[in-house]
């Protein structure tokens, strides 16, 4: 099983970084880097997470004690979901079967950008909770967040919440719409894409943000 070096070694490669750009992400030196690769120090504890948050890793991948990068991605369970289900009984009384009615648009970008987001049609969406809150749908163009959030799909966004770090939302970044995960490292602002095609998008202080909300589904037609 590789070690945590090779791991770290590796991601850096695989993601064409350069010593002095994974030091400058990370806010550390480059000797520091080295040392990494050279097994001479590890990284502090709230480092490794940001490390996996960054390269969409998991720890055990990270730590050298699996070689699944992403199990969720890998569509396997974590060790802890996998609870057996077969043993519950889902009491239909409790399922709810009502829907809302809420606005479809036209198109964001799972890409490089899009700025059309014209509105299409009011659209029934089951499961969703009716307290008030504000939501809305936009069909997805692009693959960058395959494979969670396929080309073709349609995302609904829970308008007016805080999306926290690690969490996927709907942005504009200078006129332009994207679904992107949202990561925070080291105070930087980063629009992340799991389809590692596709470079991160770093959010400035003098760039025109907005944050629509947070992606609570994803439907797919089939």
């Amino acid at each position: 099983m590789a070690e945590i070096k090779d791991r770290i070694l590796d991601l850096r490669i695989e993601n064409s970084l350069t010593q002095s750009q994974m030091a400058k992400i990370f806010d550390v030196g480059i000797s520091t880097i080295s040392m990494w690769e050279q097994g001479q120090r590890i990284p502090r504890p709230n480092t490794l997470q940001e490390i996996c948050d960054y390269f969409n890793v998991d720890m055990d991948y990270l730590m050298g004690r699996s070689d699944i990068k992403n199990r969720y991605q890998a569509g396997l369970k974590y060790d802890w979901e996998d609870k057996k289900q077969e043993d519950s009984n889902i009491d239909m009384n409790t399922v709810n079967t009502d829907y809302i009615m809420i606005p479809l648009y036209e198109s964001i970008s799972a890409g490089y950008g899009a700025s059309n987001s014209e509105f299409i049609e009011m659209i029934p969406v089951f499961g969703l909770k009716k307290n008030g809150t504000t939501y809305f749908a936009v069909k997805v163009e692009g693959d960058s967040m395959e494979p969670k959030i396929p080309n073709g799909s349609t995302i609904i966004i829970k308008k007016d919440i805080q999306i926290e770090s690690g969490e996927i939302g709907a942005f504009n970044l200078n006129d332009e719409n994207f679904v992107k995960q949202k990561k925070v490292v080291k105070d930087r602002l980063i629009l992340h894409s799991f389809n590692l095609a596709y470079d991160d998008k770093v959010v400035n202080e003098f760039d025109d943000f907005v944050e629509y909300g947070k992606v609570v589904k994803v439907m797919i037609d089939l």
